[in-house]
């Protein structure tokens, strides 16, 4: 008697546009390894991570037209070497601080397979759709993106994993 199993290595997640539509909350957000390029006031580079905490941020998807919008807020606790020292820090993110750093709230957005698409003024944000199970759902994103808080200008490279849930 033989057994055979076949294996499959794809990363298709099975979802649609109508899966999409509707207002998702966020339920955790982590970013391993990132590095922070600081450019201004003192050149410096921080390797860190974070996560998110008090979530209360949501992403709703419409149809016809397709928009994306971000509302709500978060605190993003950062974990990070700098000259052999760690340090923590708690980085408060909210409808002002996504619009001055990523100039929009909401986007238009298309899906295509597991890549889920923001376009605004120009600007491309490319979504890997990880898994979807029971309106759950798991995205990456690659970061890189020049950002100042308080004066200190850094481009932040990485990637970061969120959870949505409907």
């Amino acid at each position: 008697m033989f057994y055979a199993c076949e294996i499959s290595n794809t990363t298709d997640v099975e979802i649609n546009t109508l899966d999409l539509v509707g207002t998702w909350s966020l339920t955790n957000i982590v970013i391993d390894n990132a590095e922070l390029n600081v450019t201004s006031p003192v050149i410096t580079t921080i390797t860190g991570s974070g996560f998110g905490k008090d979530l209360n941020a949501t992403l709703t998807f419409s149809e016809n037209p397709n928009l994306a919008e971000i509302n709500g807020d978060l605190t993003f606790v950062l974990n990070y070497n700098l000259t052999g020292e760690t340090y923590t820090e708690e980085l408060y993110l909210d409808n002002i601080f996504f619009n001055d750093t990523f100039s929009f709230l909401s986007s238009s957005w298309e899906l295509d397979g597991n890549v889920l698409t923001l376009n605004e003024g120009g600007e491309q944000l490319n979504i890997d759709l990880i898994s979807y199970i029971d309106d759950i759902l798991t995205i990456e994103v690659d970061v890189n993106k020049t950002i100042t808080v308080d004066d200190v200008t850094s481009i932040v490279t990485g990637k970061a994993t969120l959870t949505i849930e409907k």
